[in-house]
């Protein structure tokens, strides 16, 4: 194997050169995380591999896991080398029953082969369904056993993280590219891409598109060519807009679909790259009921641990299921719970179903003060 030829600091300068952000959300460099881990002086590290793929639309990594579970096992076994973890979970959502029996089997024929077992091994743990799991500090208490709630930060998981050790956090589609960075070089992908987001990005088109699928993109596609020419357009109606990386991202108009996909850019509109489900809503599709039913998913999956998350969201939920049968709802009082849902919240995803208000707000201004008269 070519990483294992390398010493562990060169694999981490490749890996900071190569320009690889996180491809879960937050787009964070992979190649500093690496680098704060590998700097820890720590009895034990860990890896953890974050497959609970919750957001709707999405199946990225199911599709990665499902079709070549060994680049993930190389991508772990290159990652714990380079930052000197012993002990890797694949932590992986429980309906994905397929790709737990696939992982399984790959697990046993690589420890049959020697990759695993002796300087570092990986288990596979299903999880119980909790969506907060995606969020990384949640996924890590329910690997301890504990109830799946957001942590306090700092401490920073690359020093206080699974059972109190440095721990490093990816989740599979970032993982999946280190092995091609390790062939072909670092600067082979930072060419990819463009801006401040090099490389590339797998989108899940969903079943209203013309042609839905899984489709791997460059950086720096418009989204409009998402649209038109991956997608081939919609199977019926005119497009209101899409939404792109999930729930907790905001719905893109069409006015706006000449924006290139890329980290800064999407938060530039008050959206997001995301895990990368893109769906699209045609414009018989009410806002009102598109707000509604991403409110009522954020109420039921919220931890509980914040008071804005747990009893600001379903107000705003239920304000809106109001609005869909002609109630008109309390715009300051919605504007002061989404203020604090969005500056209060401990993780992301109070803070992102804020966001995603708030972005539509924005962009559908007229159906949004409707529901308020």
């Amino acid at each position: 194997m070519a990483a294992m030829a390398m010493a562990p600091l060169d694999l981490l300068r490749l890996i900071e050169s190569s320009r690889l952000r996180g491809r879960g959300g937050a787009g964070f460099a992979a190649g500093i995380k690496w680098q704060a881990i590998a700097a820890q002086d720590a009895p034990q590290k860990y890896l953890v591999i974050n497959a609970d793929e919750g957001d709707p639309g999405t199946f990225s990594d199911r599709l990665l896991l499902e079709g070549d579970p060994f680049r993930l096992i190389e991508a772990a076994i290159i990652a714990a080398y380079a930052t000197g973890a012993t002990q890797g979970y694949l932590y992986l959502r429980k309906e994905y029953p397929d790709a737990a029996r696939v992982i399984a089997d790959a697990l046993r024929e690589a420890r049959e082969a020697g990759w695993l077992g002796e300087c570092f091994d990986l288990e596979c743990v299903i999880g119980e369904g909790s969506y907060l799991c995606g969020e990384e500090t949640a996924l890590l208490n329910a690997l301890e056993g504990s109830r799946p709630e957001a942590r306090m930060r700092p401490p920073q998981l690359t020093e206080h993280g699974l059972f109190g050790m440095p721990t490093l956090v990816h989740n599979v589609e970032t993982l999946c590219a280190v092995p091609w960075i390790v062939t072909h070089g670092a600067q082979a992908y930072a060419a990819l891409g463009f801006s401040l987001s090099r490389g590339t990005k797998l989108l899940s088109l969903n079943s209203l598109f013309n042609r839905p699928g899984l489709y791997e993109v460059e950086f720096g596609i418009p989204l409009s060519e998402v649209i038109d020419y991956l997608g081939l357009g919609l199977r019926r109606g005119r497009l209101k807009g899409v939404m792109v990386g999930g729930p907790l991202a905001g719905i893109v108009p069409p006015a706006l679909l000449s924006t290139r996909l890329g980290y800064e850019e999407m938060q530039a509109i008050g959206c997001a790259v995301g895990h990368g489900g893109v769906i699209a809503f045609a414009e018989d599709m009410p806002l009102v009921a598109i707000v509604a039913e991403v409110l009522r998913f954020g109420a039921r999956e919220s931890c509980g641990k914040c008071t804005p998350c747990h009893l600001g969201t379903p107000k705003l939920a239920a304000m809106f299921e109001a609005a869909r049968d002609g109630s008109l709802g309390d715009a300051a009082q919605c504007d002061a719970l989404l203020e604090a849902l969005g500056q209060t919240s401990l993780c992301g995803h109070g803070r992102g179903l804020a966001e995603f208000a708030r972005a539509v707000r924005t962009h559908y201004s007229e159906e949004w003060a409707a529901c308020f008269g």
